[in-house]
């Protein structure tokens, strides 16, 4: 090939650019000689860099796009490590209390239900009844005389109930 001129560069021989010296560094305004078509021209740093980056971008933008939905995936990991750190530690608190209920089963003192509370670590009154016969009341009314009876057993500790002339009440609380 015939010795070609880049802008204000010397002409040079195709044999001889190989043993030119190599350069450190590629700035955006080095000039690089190169042949195109078959004539010689100059080209920059800065076309260089923008070739490259185009031919690059598709896969910069997928990567881009990967790294998002790892940093939403990694969310989500992250999410839901702590929900089973956290459903972890109320199974072990449901386990410790029902360890503490274990062999406790509801006592009957003083003619009431007493249950084990965990948290005080001692038995507590519920307020309820342990009776096992019935506790409520019947009426009965006599169709020949007009008289209402109440019946109950002797241990009923329900309502009580009055006559107010022809209305018959529920009395819930006991006063004067």
């Amino acid at each position: 090939m015939a010795d070609k001129t880049t802008g204000a560069l010397p002409a040079v021989q195709e044999a001889a650019i190989g043993s030119l010296p190599g350069i450190a560094d590629l700035y955006d305004d080095t000039l690089l000689p190169v042949e195109q078509q078959g004539e010689a021209r100059h080209m920059t740093g800065l076309q260089w860099k923008r070739y490259a980056q185009a031919g690059v971008s598709q896969y910069v933008e997928s990567a881009k796009q990967s790294a998002r939905d790892a940093a939403g995936s990694a969310d989500s990991a992250a999410n839901s490590a702590k929900s089973a750190a956290q459903s972890a530690s109320e199974a072990a608190d449901s386990a410790v209390s029902a360890q503490q209920y274990s062999g406790k089963p509801p006592v009957i003192k003083d003619g009431r239900w007493w249950t084990w509370n965990a948290e005080k670590q001692d038995y507590e009154d519920t307020g309820e009844a342990a009776r096992g016969n019935v506790m409520y009341s019947t009426f009965f009314l006599d169709p020949r005389t007009g008289d209402l009876y109440m019946y109950a057993d002797s241990e009923y500790t329900g309502p009580r109930f009055r006559l107010s002339g022809a209305d018959l009440e529920v009395v819930l609380t006991y006063g004067n």
